[in-house]
């Protein structure tokens, strides 16, 4: 529980020190997210699918 109290506080601060530098922190985080479902949530996808098959062949 305390490590997501730290990154929460830690993304705030990301926040304040971008906006302070004049970036545009929440477009940053939306490009992160993006990027994220895009390439890395088809991997974990097949990953899972792939063990269901290796599960099902066994049964």
């Amino acid at each position: 529980m305390k490590y997501l109290l730290y990154g929460t506080i830690a993304l705030v601060l990301v926040f304040i020190i971008l906006n302070s530098l004049h970036y545009d922190g929440v477009g940053i985080f939306v490009s992160l997210i993006e990027w994220t479902t895009r390439f890395i949530l088809p991997w974990v996808a097949l990953y899972w699918f792939i063990r269901y098959v290796k599960d099902r062949e066994r049964k």
